[in-house]
């Protein structure tokens, strides 16, 4: 009688393993199987059950997904700026673009507010500091050879050239120094990669989508790195100090207006010297631009008329050096705080302490005398 019942168990046993087993295939195959109404009730009350962390996941799986996507997107731009597509935004709203990483604004939250004004006092209040003509800017006067770092990558540059490129550099900070505030200034490394072969150089800055294939010279904030194609030794040191500036423009101002940007730069090649710039030939026939479309140049006009741009760009520069260096300095301090803005029309006026018309006259009368 006890082996009968021993028996007796362990079919139980055995049948029970081989329904269970039964039920779980009949489960995983139920959306391609006729199965009994009860059986589709009977899942369909466990699935219920198990729907929301299911769905749970599955947002989690798509979101890791989205963000192994996350891709760098070059402008076309003389300076190679970065903008970061998220792929996971839905598709009718518009992704957030970053224009800067490294320079943002303060949180909202920061109620006490510090800083040193030009006479060396020290301020502290609930709201920020408001720039205007008033402002007055400590500068650095002078900025010595070790806070900027030059790293060549490549090993084609000879030594003379690189000496050269070392005193050019110098120069033009020394040029800069007396509207340079002290409180944006920070150890600056600007990598140099040179190309002696042409081939090679268009090759590789056609990983930047480059939009001025003819380009001899570039700089690249994502990467901190100016590529440069070695031509004539004078056309070589100008390119590479006027890349060298985007480089320090970029670590001691962050996101900086194109127009000053590019009038830095080309006011370095040749730094205090009118008359050895390439562009006093261009004024020769032609005359600057009207500030306000400068200001308000798009990438796409500076495409379709780079030399009007760049010329009118150095001339403002040249202008703001020789006769405006305290507005300069407030031009700069301002850029270096704005966050990831750039500088707006109307913060021109206000640090100018005048409306934009009667800026562009005196721009103006100043280009006659100097350059015509």
């Amino acid at each position: 009688m006890v082996k009968r019942n021993g028996i007796g168990a362990k079919f139980f046993i055995l049948a029970s393993v081989i329904v269970v087993n039964s039920l779980g295939v009949l489960y995983f195959a139920r959306d391609s199987v006729n199965l009994p109404q009860f059986l589709h009730l009977a899942f369909e009350l466990k699935g219920a059950s198990n729907q929301e962390s299911t769905t749970s996941s599955a947002l989690i799986s798509q979101s890791d997904i989205s963000f192994g996507q996350n891709s760098l997107v070059a402008i076309d731009n003389s300076e190679v700026r970065y903008t970061r597509s998220n792929s996971w935004i839905d598709e009718h709203e518009a992704p957030h673009t970053y224009k800067c990483l490294d320079k943002m604004k303060p949180p909202e939250r920061k109620i006490i507010y510090t800083w040193t004004d030009g006479k060396g006092v020290k301020h502290i209040s609930d709201s920020p500091r408001k720039l205007n003509s008033n402002t007055s800017v400590q500068v650095a006067k002078i900025i010595n050879p070790e806070a900027i770092s030059l790293n060549f990558l490549s090993h084609n540059l000879p030594f003379d050239v690189q000496r050269a490129v070392r005193g050019r550099v110098q120069e033009a900070l020394d040029a800069f120094a007396p509207v340079t505030p002290i409180e944006s200034m920070v150890p600056v490394v600007a990598n140099i990669r040179s190309f002696s072969d042409k081939g090679a150089y268009e090759k590789y800055s056609k990983r930047f989508n480059l939009s001025t294939p003819k380009s001899t010279g570039f700089y690249s904030s994502g990467r901190n790195e100016s590529a440069i194609l070695i031509r004539g030794n004078k056309e070589t040191l100008q390119t590479i100090t006027h890349e060298v500036i985007h480089t320090i423009n970029r670590y001691w101002y962050g996101q900086v207006a194109k127009w000053l940007n590019e009038g830095m730069a080309e006011y370095s090649e040749s730094p205090g010297s009118l008359t050895n710039s390439a562009w006093v030939n261009h004024f020769k026939s032609n005359q600057p631009l009207a500030l306000t479309t400068l200001f308000e140049g798009t990438e796409s006009s500076w495409r379709q008329d780079p030399h009007q741009f760049y010329a009118s760009s150095w001339a403002f520069v040249a202008f703001l050096m020789s006769d405006n260096q305290d507005f300069m300095s407030r031009l700069l301090l301002l850029e270096s705080e704005n966050g990831c803005e750039e500088l707006s029309m109307s913060d021109i006026q206000r640090l100018y302490g005048r409306n934009i018309a009667t800026l562009n006259s005196d721009f103006r009368r100043w280009f006659r005398s100097k350059l015509q």
